[in-house]
């Protein structure tokens, strides 16, 4: 595999596979933003899936060239298709085209909540609760209380919030779209971990699902710990198909 960024998540993932912790999987190359063109086409070349941990910038740079090159790749920063009224226009296209695997990263239960959608979408309505730490919002205002900061959709959300929003699209994707996944983002002062409550109604089922998540430490407070090692479990399921807690965005899906 071939990393792009090396910063909370890429440098977890990276240390994964130094431990073992990802069978069947070698890292080849690092690639960060002063990685020449060339360096960066012998990575593509060499790596059988690429992973993007970096920024949407670089997600937007790479998709187009890691799928046009028959590449799968796995895309953190997957704010980026919020910047896109179709998530796969940025796929190259053609039955040779590689793949965009989104992980579940901080949230879980994509599995029944894609079947849910499945199922009819008419009568559906999916809300995405989540709840950080002022600063993680970068909210500079001192708050005494937890405050709501934003209420919109899943495209809104990722477009205001780009660094903290990553979960509400890949649940969108999963389920309604980036405009009918509705997104409640909570600065409360007293969290120290990352809370995530997704609320499921439609004549298949109601669910509610919730989530507590310790934060990265090297990630400003911004990011679940648990994102790392969503990444390392796509890895591990790639040689088996894309496993559950997963997005797969190609140019005949979604």
């Amino acid at each position: 595999m071939a990393m792009i960024g090396a910063g909370a998540i890429g440098g977890a993932v990276i240390e994964a596979l130094e431990q073992g912790a990802v069978p069947g999987v070698r890292l080849g190359a690092v690639l960060r933003s002063r990685s020449t063109d060339e360096e960066i086409t012998d990575a593509i070349g060499a790596a059988d899936v690429v992973v993007e941990a970096s920024s949407v910038e670089a997600a937007e740079e790479y998709i187009p060239r890691v799928t046009a090159a028959g590449k799968d790749m796995i895309v953190c920063s997957c704010g980026v298709f919020a910047r896109h009224k179709d998530p796969r226009e940025l796929l190259a296209r053609g039955p040779s085209a590689g793949r965009v695997l989104v992980p579940a990263g901080a949230i879980g239960g994509l599995d029944v909540l894609s079947a849910a959608a499945r199922a009819g979408t008419d009568d559906a309505h999916l809300r995405h609760y989540t709840i950080k730490s002022p600063a993680a919002l970068n909210v500079e205002e001192h708050l005494t209380q937890r405050r709501e900061v934003f209420r919109g959709s899943a495209r809104q959300a990722a477009l205001e919030f780009p660094l903290t929003s990553n979960a509400s699209v890949a649940l969108a994707l999963a389920t309604l779209g980036l405009d009918r996944t509705e997104v409640i983002v909570v600065a409360d002062p007293e969290v120290q971990r990352t809370r995530h409550v997704v609320e499921w109604e439609s004549p298949v089922g109601d669910y509610e699902l919730q989530f507590e998540n310790s934060v990265d430490p090297d990630s400003g407070g911004r990011t679940s710990a648990i994102t790392a090692w969503s990444v390392a479990e796509v890895l591990v399921s790639l040689a088996a198909g894309a496993g559950p807690g997963v997005v797969v965005l190609g140019a005949d899906r979604w």
